[in-house]
């Protein structure tokens, strides 16, 4: 006769994201998502509205318009620009690239990714603007 044995489950606590700062950035980053769909929200809510015709736009800007809503897309901007400053020290580490026979260092390809959104946005907004 065998005797079953239980495993071993590791005990974890509730705030084992708090002990390092490692953790703590982590755990912010990831909760960039949460400022992410309420953009998508707003956003579908836009389309949404537009197709609705004029008084439901107009419904949709006064809402944009909003004190509150304001500051949660301001907080929605600043989560997607840590966001996108975590991905793009992330993007060089993934990307191998050799320019005479040595790995070229993480700098040029964040320039390169800030440059190149830069430039698309400044191009989207003189399309909005124009």
């Amino acid at each position: 006769m065998t005797t079953q044995r239980k495993p071993y489950v590791r005990p974890m606590e509730q705030t084992w994201w708090q002990k390092l700062g490692f953790y703590r950035f982590y755990m912010l980053r990831e909760g960039t998502s949460v400022p992410a769909v309420w953009f998508s929200i707003v956003l579908l809510y836009g389309v949404f509205a537009l197709k609705g015709g004029p008084e439901s736009w107009a419904g949709f800007v006064g809402f944009l318009q909003n004190p509150l809503v304001l500051l949660i897309n301001f907080i929605a901007l600043l989560a997607a620009l840590l966001h996108t400053k975590t991905w793009f020290e992330l993007a060089p580490k993934a990307a191998n690239i050799v320019v005479h026979d040595e790995k070229m260092g993480p700098g040029p390809i964040i320039k390169a990714l800030w440059a190149v959104t830069i430039v698309v946005s400044v191009i989207i907004l003189a399309v909005a603007l124009l």
